[in-house]
C-alpha cells in the first residue's frame, strides 16, 4: 500500500509545491487562484527551468527547478511587496439575487465547499488508481510511445530546453523535431523521486488530467458566481458541485488517453479551466498575479500550445458574454492581462517558435470523421455520449450530467445572471455539432480544428471543460427555487432549507452518478493499462531488453519498429535505436527507409552502406505490434496505406546472411547482425 502512496505524494509535491510557494511569495492568500493555478504555475517553472538548462554546464533537476523557483520567488516577493495588490471588490448591481447566509451558514459552507472539492479530487484519481494498478505499469497506446522515451531521455541526458527536444538521434542528440515537452519535464522530475519514467509519467497524467481538472473546474464555477456578487458561500458550494461533475466526467483526461494516448493535449485542456479562472478574476494594478497568470498559461502552453486556443477563444466568448452586462465590462483588466501576455511570451519564447515551425504540418491533417447527421451530431453532444473506442455507437451517456447541464441552461435564461457559463458550453458546443457535420468544409475544422490536427475527439472534448460550471448553476438555483416553494409554504428561511435540499440532491448525484462514472472510467483506463485489450510491451520485451543491454557495444545502434515494445529498450536500460518515431522522420530519411526496405540489404548496397555508417549491431522485431492509423504521419508517403503495423523491411529475416537469432520469446526476436559479412558483400 505504501509503495503506492508515497510515489503518489512525491508526486502531488513536484506538482504543486512551486506553484504553491510562488503564489504564496506574491501575497496571495485567495484559495480561488491557489485551486486555479497551482499547477500551471509549477508546469511554467518547469519550463523556464528548461530553458535554462539549455545553457552548457547545467542539467534539468531538481536541484536546478529549486535554484530557478528561488531566483523567480525573490523578485516576485518584491514586487508583491512594493506595490499594493489588493482593491476595493465592486458589487455587481444585481448581485442579491441570492440570499445572504449567516455566519454559521457562511463556514458550513466553505466546509462543504472544500469537504466536495477533496472527495472529488480523491474520485478523480481512484479510476487511475484502479486502472493501473501500479505507477509503473506501462502504458500501451500509441501516443504514449513517444511521451514515455522522451521522458527517459530527460531524466538520462539532463536535457530540457525546447530546442533540444524531440532528439530523432538518440546517440547524438539530433536533429531535432520540435515536440511539446511539458508533462515529460514534470514527468522527469517526478520520476527521479519516485522510481523512473513511466512511474513519473503516470503519477503526472493522473494528477494532472484528476484532481488539478476537478480544481481548475472548482475555481472557474467559483470565478462566475463571484462574478455575479455571489457571497462566498454560494461562491464555495458552486466550486464544490462543479468539482463533483468535473471528477466523473468521461472527458478529457480518461477518452483522450483511451483513445490514443492523447496525454498533452489532455493536460493542457484540463488545466485551461483554472487559467481561464484565474483570468476572471484579476483585478487592477494586480501586476504580482499578472507574472502569475502568465507564467501559469506559459505551462500549459509548454504541455501543449493548442491551449492558445482553448483559452484564448474561450477568453473571447466570456468577455463578449459579460459585455452584454455593465457589472461584465469591468472584468478585463487589459493593462495586467498584457503584461501576463507578455510573461507567458518570454517563458515560452523557445517552444513558440517550435510550435509554429510545426503549425504547417499540423494544421493541414485531414478530419478523422466522416460527416454526421445534425440530429445525431447534437444528440451525441447534449448527452455526453461515450463515443469513440469504448462505445463505438455510442448506447452510452452521461444523462445526470446532461440532465444538470441542461438544467443550468435553463436557470441562467430564467434568472438572466450567469451567461458566461452558459456562453462557455453553448459556444463549444455549436463547435463540435459543427465539426462533427462538416467535418472537412466546416468553419470549425478549418480554424478551431486546425489547432487539434482536426480531430473530432479533442475538439469535442472542449465541451466537458465547461459542463461543470453551468451544472453547478444549475444544481444550485434547483436547490434554491424548490427552497423559495417550501419557505413559502412553512415560512422558515431560505437559505437553511436550501442547504437542506442541496444534501440530498448530492448524496443522489453521488450514488447515482459519480460512482458509476467512476467505475466505467477505471475499466476504461484499465484496458490501456493494468488489463489491456492490445499489448506494445510485455513480459518477452522486458526479457529481450535485460538480453539486449548485457550484450550490446558502446556505439552500436539497434534497428527496430517504434510501434512495438522496442522502444523500452532505451527507456529501461538506454539503448540507442535507430527509431523512435513510430513512421520514421522527414530530417532522417533512413528511418523509414530501412522500415520499407531493410531486408534488402544482400541486394541494395545503399541499404548495406546505410546500416554500416550506423553501426547497427542488432535487429529487434515484434511480430505481433498493435495497429495504428498512419495518416499523413507517414513522410514521404513511404507507407502507402491508412493504417501501420508492421514494417516490411523487418518481417522475413531468418536466413538472411550475416544474421542469426540471439533472443526469442514468444513474438519477440533480436537478431545479431555480423557487419563484416555485409562489408565483405
Amino acid at each position: 500500500m505504501w509503495s503506492q502512496i508515497l510515489p503518489l505524494l512525491t508526486a502531488l509535491f513536484v506538482l504543486t509545491l512551486p506553484g504553491a510557494l510562488l503564489q504564496l511569495v506574491a501575497g496571495v492568500r485567495d484559495l480561488l487562484w491557489l485551486a486555479a493555478l497551482t499547477v500551471p504555475v509549477s508546469m511554467g517553472l518547469f519550463a523556464v527551468t528548461g530553458v535554462v538548462s539549455g545553457i552548457p554546464g547545467l542539467s534539468f533537476s531538481p536541484a536546478l527547478v529549486a535554484g530557478c523557483l528561488l531566483l523567480l520567488a525573490v523578485p516576485l516577493a518584491l514586487l508583491a511587496r512594493g506595490l499594493s495588490d489588493q482593491r476595493p471588490a465592486v458589487r455587481p448591481p444585481g448581485a442579491d439575487f441570492l440570499p445572504t447566509a449567516s455566519p454559521r451558514l457562511l463556514t458550513l459552507a466553505r466546509l462543504g465547499g472544500a469537504g466536495l472539492c477533496l472527495g472529488a479530487a480523491l474520485l478523480a484519481l481512484w479510476p487511475w488508481r484502479a486502472g493501473l494498478d501500479g505507477w509503473s505499469t506501462y502504458p500501451q497506446e500509441h501516443d504514449t510511445v513517444t511521451h514515455t522515451w522522451l521522458t527517459a531521455y530527460i531524466d538520462r541526458t539532463g536535457t530540457g530546453a525546447p530546442w533540444e527536444l524531440l532528439p530523432l538521434d538518440l546517440l547524438t542528440g539530433e536533429p531535432v523535431s520540435f515536440y511539446p515537452s511539458g508533462v515529460p519535464l514534470a514527468a522527469a522530475l517526478t520520476g527521479e523521486l519516485t522510481g523512473g519514467p513511466i512511474a513519473g509519467f503516470n503519477l503526472v497524467t493522473a494528477l494532472a488530467v484528476g484532481p488539478a481538472f476537478v480544481l481548475g473546474c472548482a475555481a472557474l464555477a467559483a470565478a462566475v458566481l463571484r462574478g455575479l456578487g455571489s457571497g462566498p458561500a454560494w461562491t464555495s458550494l458552486a466550486g464544490g458541485i462543479a468539482a463533483l461533475v468535473a471528477a466523473g466526467l468521461y472527458r478529457p483526461g480518461v477518452q483522450l488517453l483511451h483513445d490514443g494516448g492523447i496525454v498533452p493535449n489532455a493536460v493542457a485542456m484540463s488545466l485551461a479551466p483554472g487559467i481561464i479562472a484565474a483570468a476572471l478574476t484579476i483585478g487592477r494594478r494586480q501586476w504580482p498575479r499578472a507574472v502569475l497568470l502568465g507564467l501559469g498559461f506559459a505551462g500549459a502552453f509548454v504541455v501543449h500550445p493548442s491551449v492558445v486556443a482553448t483559452v484564448g477563444v474561450s477568453l473571447l466568448v466570456c468577455w463578449a458574454a459579460a459585455a452584454l452586462t455593465r457589472s461584465g465590462r469591468l472584468r478585463a483588466q487589459w493593462p495586467v492581462l498584457l503584461l501576463a501576455a507578455g510573461v507567458a511570451g518570454v517563458a515560452t519564447l523557445g517552444a513558440l517558435l517550435g510550435a509554429l515551425g510545426e503549425a504547417g504540418r499540423t494544421g493541414g491533417w485531414p478530419p478523422d470523421i466522416r460527416p454526421a447527421p445534425l440530429g445525431e451530431a447534437v444528440g451525441t453532444n447534449l448527452v455526453f455520449s461515450y463515443g469513440g473506442y469504448l462505445d463505438p455507437e455510442q448506447t452510452y451517456a452521461q444523462l445526470s450530467v446532461a440532465v444538470l447541464v441542461l438544467a443550468g441552461a435553463v436557470a441562467v435564461l430564467l434568472t438572466r445572471r450567469g451567461w458566461i457559463a452558459l456562453a462557455l458550453w453553448a459556444f463549444w458546443l455549436l463547435v463540435a455539432i459543427e465539426f462533427r457535420t462538416s467535418p472537412a468544409t466546416g468553419v470549425a475544422a478549418s480554424t478551431i480544428g486546425s489547432f487539434f490536427y482536426k480531430s473530432y475527439v479533442r475538439v469535442q472534448s472542449h465541451i466537458a471543460l465547461f459542463a461543470p460550471v453551468l451544472a453547478a448553476f444549475g444544481l444550485l438555483m434547483t436547490a434554491l427555487a424548490l427552497a423559495r416553494l417550501v419557505a413559502r409554504l412553512r415560512r422558515v428561511p431560505v437559505v437553511p432549507v436550501t442547504a437542506a435540499v442541496l444534501v440530498p440532491l448530492l448524496a443522489g448525484y453521488l450514488v447515482l452518478a459519480s460512482f458509476p462514472y467512476a467505475r466505467r472510467n477505471a475499466e476504461a483506463l484499465a484496458s490501456r493499462y493494468a488489463d489491456p485489450e492490445f499489448v506494445r510491451v510485455d513480459a518477452d520485451d522486458r526479457a529481450a531488453v535485460d538480453w539486449l543491454a548485457a550484450r550490446l557495444r558502446p556505439g552500436e545502434r539497434v534497428m527496430n519498429s517504434a510501434n512495438d515494445g522496442s522502444t523500452y529498450a532505451y527507456i529501461d536500460e538506454g539503448i540507442p535505436l535507430v527509431n523512435v518515431v513510430t513512421l520514421g522522420d522527414a530530417q532522417l530519411p533512413y528511418t523509414y527507409r530501412l522500415l520499407a526496405g531493410f531486408r534488402e540489404y544482400p541486394h541494395d548496397p545503399a541499404i548495406r552502406a546505410q546500416i554500416l555508417l550506423l553501426n547497427i549491431g542488432y535487429v529487434y522485431v515484434d511480430s505481433t505490434a498493435p495497429v495504428m492509423g498512419a495518416g499523413p504521419g507517414a513522410p514521404e508517403n513511404w507507407l502507402g496505406a491508412p493504417t501501420f503495423q508492421l514494417a516490411p523491411g523487418l518481417r522475413n529475416l531468418d536466413g538472411l546472411p550475416g544474421l542469426r537469432v540471439g533472443f526469442r520469446a514468444g513474438s519477440v526476436t533480436v537478431y545479431r547482425l555480423d557487419r563484416q559479412v555485409l562489408a565483405g558483400m
